[in-house]
């Protein structure tokens, strides 16, 4: 990184530090008033539904406090470590000032998300959902810009190798993590199954049995409509699968490439929504746009290097 960039990163790491320190001092302030049973986790409508001794009133610190060493230990390495990547030197720059760069603000969201909570636990009033997820719509955007914009900039910095090259590695990387993630959100709703509604409170009351509270359509539902997007995510994937192998058997690697992109892209934003709807939360439109725009993006670039190979033949 530069200087300009090194400098901003400091600043940004150490707001994270002050945010940290400053939820954590303040929660401390309160400790003496609070009773030794407090309210620790909320529901959907931001309600307290767990109660328990105030020692778990630092579990938000705990996490956003592992979350910034995650944060902390991944940027030591992107700095210090080869990244193997063919680009130039300056490719290199930027590649590590965008992963830098998003890695702070992935720390400024955690830090942030959980001294939002602990200020609701200090002070044990209900929590503002909607302007957690305000910070969560505001640092996904911020991120999604960063690594767009490195992208779009280390296109022009690639080292051009007369080497063969192996187009199966994003391939099966792709595969595996959209796989993994898939089954993992899965196991989730299986594992939160019989737990719907969210709420402590409505879980016990036989009037909301068997119901989910959807907050797109701020209403509860039969909890088996929970199951449709799981179903919409399968067909998706089996379409782009079945795509995708045609296109590997014909050796089509423009298609190749656009179905490992498009795979990757819907098994993580399908993640997040069903996590989403899960928790009681609205699925909003600033993840539905990234959603269009990447794979516009994607069907771009794909007939870009489709028509650009038809000229040379």
């Amino acid at each position: 990184m530069n200087k300009t960039f090194t400098i901003i990163h400091r600043i940004l790491f150490s707001l994270n530090i002050l945010i940290l320190f400053g939820s954590l001092i303040f929660y401390l302030t309160k400790w003496s008033s609070l009773p030794e049973e407090i309210g620790m986790h909320f529901s959907y409508d931001g309600q307290f539904d767990v109660v328990a001794s105030k020692f778990y009133g630092f579990y938000p610190h705990i996490v956003s406090g592992i979350m910034l060493t995650i944060a902390a230990v991944a940027n030591h390495f992107i700095l210090k470590v080869k990244t193997g990547l063919k680009l130039t030197e300056q490719g290199e720059k930027i590649f590590r000032t965008e992963m830098c760069m998003a890695l702070d603000f992935f720390g400024m969201f955690w830090c942030t998300f959980f001294a939002v909570w602990s200020y609701s636990v200090s002070l044990q009033i209900p929590l503002d959902i909607d302007l957690q997820m305000n910070f969560a719509k505001i640092f996904l955007a911020v991120i999604f810009v960063i690594n767009l914009c490195g992208t779009v900039l280390r296109r022009k910095h690639k080292i051009k190798s007369k080497k063969e090259k192996n187009p199966q590695a994003f391939h099966r990387l792709s595969r595996i993590i959209t796989y993994m993630i898939t089954a993992g959100e899965a196991f989730i709703l299986f594992w939160c199954w019989d737990r719907f509604p969210a709420d402590e409170e409505l879980y016990f009351n036989e009037d909301y049995y068997g119901l989910a509270y959807f907050a797109n359509l701020d209403r509860y539902l039969d909890k088996h409509y929970l199951l449709i997007p799981q179903a919409v995510l399968f067909v998706i994937l089996a379409v782009i699968e079945i795509i995708s192998v045609k296109a590997v058997k014909s050796d089509r690697k423009a298609l190749v490439s656009l179905t490992d992109k498009s795979r990757l892209t819907v098994g993580i934003f399908f993640f997040w929504w069903n996590l989403t709807l899960q928790s009681g939360m609205k699925i909003g439109i600033i993840s539905v746009s990234l959603f269009i725009i990447l794979n516009i993006i994607y069907f771009v670039l794909y007939f870009r290097e489709h028509n650009h190979k038809e000229e040379f033949q």
